[in-house]
């Protein structure tokens, strides 16, 4: 991660109780954008990174179907990284992902059982803000591995492919880390 920022709280109660919270504000990565197909010919086909047309080169575009042009100019559009970046090469890892939090809490209660001897019951929220709103401590991911699909003929004339379906940069992870769990703990803690 480029920049993060973490925060750690935590207090304990003369009841025996202690409640802590973990808390991470992050910038999830960096990546790149690619061809997916080998344009400069040196036997690798992942490796390209792709060059961001301005409007008007892209209207000199080859695709393989109609309405992918549109689809793609949409998409430079509504990309932060690649409409800022019209007419040149995408960086090597130059594209940030976004911002991404995240708050835990942990309650602790010791019951005393003798001098030596206690249970320690736990109960672990991770993405506590999810538990409260669906929107919160959603991870997003880039949506895409080779953004523009092209093949070269004979004649080094490239014809590109783009999925219009894909409209925004970015989407929710639904996996376990964009949820919030719960666990809870007994232990029995002796000397």
């Amino acid at each position: 991660d480029k920049h993060r920022i973490i925060g750690v709280l935590s207090k304990a109660f003369k009841t025996g109780t202690t409640i802590s919270s973990f808390f991470e504000y992050a910038q999830s990565g960096r990546y790149n954008y690619i061809y997916g197909g080998d344009i400069n010919n040196d036997g690798s086909s992942i490796n390209d990174l792709l060059y961001i047309p301005t409007a008007s080169e892209l209207g000199q575009m080859t695709f393989s179907g109609a309405g992918q042009a549109e689809a793609f100019e949409a998409f430079i559009q509504q990309d932060d990284y690649l409409s800022d970046r019209r007419g040149q090469y995408a960086e090597r890892y130059g594209a940030l992902a976004p911002w991404r939090g995240r708050w835990d809490v942990k309650v602790l209660q010791d019951i005393k059982v003798s001098e030596d001897n206690r249970f320690q019951l736990s109960l672990d929220v991770l993405n506590i803000g999810n538990l409260f709103n669906s929107n919160w401590g959603v991870v997003e991911r880039q949506d895409f591995d080779q953004l523009l699909g092209v093949s070269v003929d004979a004649s080094n004339n490239p014809t590109y492919t783009f999925d219009p379906n894909r409209t925004n940069t970015f989407s929710a992870d639904t996996r376990l880390l964009s949820r919030w769990q719960a666990q809870v703990g007994v232990r029995y803690i002796f000397n």
